[in-house]
């Protein structure tokens, strides 16, 4: 249902996505880059679930699957990636960057 309003010759909408937004999955891990390691070694999410990945280092880094699954650009301080996990398994990952810094995402 979409709702429209006008306001002092301003048009305002408003879309109620209330069954949208209660059918929505909750937010998944977010993992911090610091100190030239990922914040998790190991993490263990369900199918479906979105990891993200915040990069609180100085240095650029990336998130990069040694598998080819996904591959993030070089993350600048402050900055995200996020990659949805939609099949079971067990994810390797590493900055490309610094190829000592690895960790996993257990899918199940």
């Amino acid at each position: 249902m979409i709702r429209r309003v006008v306001t002092a010759g301003v048009l305002t909408i408003w879309a109620l996505a209330a069954s949208a937004v209660a059918a929505a999955p909750p937010p998944g891990p977010v993992i911090g880059i610091e100190e030239f390691r990922f914040a998790a070694a190991a993490v263990t999410v369900p199918v479906g679930t979105t990891v993200t990945w915040v990069n609180h280092d100085e240095e650029p880094h990336t998130v990069t699957s040694t598998t080819q699954a996904f591959a993030s650009p070089g993350l600048d301080t402050g900055e995200s990636f996020s990659y949805r996990f939609t099949r079971p398994g067990t994810y390797t990952y590493f900055c490309a960057l610094h190829p000592h810094m690895t960790a996993r995402v257990i899918v199940r």
